[in-house]
């Protein structure tokens, strides 16, 4: 029951970044509930026992206590259980209501991370080997010391991320996240080859010459607008030239199949 509340909880706490505050109370909320529903009957009974309070004399009244207050706590539970719906609507819509703000908090650490896994990319794969590692120079050594700390960073934050992301039902692919620039459609198509591919995303996309970037729901939906947008530019002028060139070619035939389209 809430666990993943809990879990999210934690993935921000790791990163050091405080949720809003509404998710905090939310938090609260389900753990006071969780709290509530742990019945320390069962225990009693026990250090009762070890301790010698509880005696022949006194232990069937003991256990009549203990059972009344295992039943409660299975009510309980069942009532706790129904609260989770309006806990996580408070929760989620708090993330949906932030979600620039929490993807401005992760930043400083994504970049961080990401300066160290572009520095690694721009002179060797994720699946590089010690010796092509060496052989890359100094950079290249001291970026792969520093590489497994920042891709364990990395994955605390590509958690966060996609937990903002769900939060606000952002269904853009997940690799327009992590990247910036104008690029053209065909070169989304190899990001998003790179970061679902063999090895580790970020560190592929580096590789592949990409620039690390944290975005926002807006700025990854313009990348991919603007990819679009350019690639239908690039088309219509294509079109255009070969139309052009037609015509150069051959303006007889040119006219004759225009007239013939009408």
């Amino acid at each position: 029951m809430f666990a993943e509340i809990r879990r999210i909880d934690r993935t921000f706490a790791a990163l050091s970044i405080d949720l809003p505050k509404e998710c905090q109370d939310a938090s609260a909320l389900a753990n006071a509930a969780l709290a509530a529903t742990n019945s320390p009957a069962v225990q009693d009974l026990h250090d009762g026992i070890i301790s010698g309070t509880i005696t022949p004399k006194n232990i069937a009244a003991k256990l009549t206590d203990s059972a009344i207050s295992i039943m409660a706590a299975e009510r309980i539970q069942t009532a706790a259980e129904g609260t989770q719906s309006a806990v996580n609507s408070i929760y989620f819509g708090a993330i949906r209501a932030n979600a620039d703000k929490l993807v401005a908090a992760l930043r400083p650490a994504f970049d961080e991370a990401a300066a160290i896994i572009q520095t690694a990319g721009k002179h060797f794969a994720a699946d590089a080997n010690e010796r092509e590692i060496l052989n890359a120079g100094i950079e290249a050594v001291n970026a792969w010391h520093n590489l497994a700390a920042a891709k364990a960073t990395m994955m605390q934050i590509t958690n966060a991320r996609a937990v903002i992301a769900e939060a606000e039902r952002d269904n853009t692919s997940a690799y327009l996240h992590y990247i910036t620039g104008q690029h053209t459609q065909a070169e989304l198509w190899q990001a998003e080859a790179e970061y679902t591919g063999v090895g580790h995303g970020l560190h592929n996309l580096a590789r592949a010459g990409f620039t690390l970037h944290l975005n926002t729901k807006a700025e990854a939906q313009k990348l991919a607008d603007t990819a679009r947008t350019q690639t239908e530019q690039a088309q219509a002028r294509a079109e255009a030239a070969r139309i052009a060139e037609s015509k150069q070619d051959s303006p007889l035939a040119f006219e004759m199949a225009a007239r013939a389209a009408q």
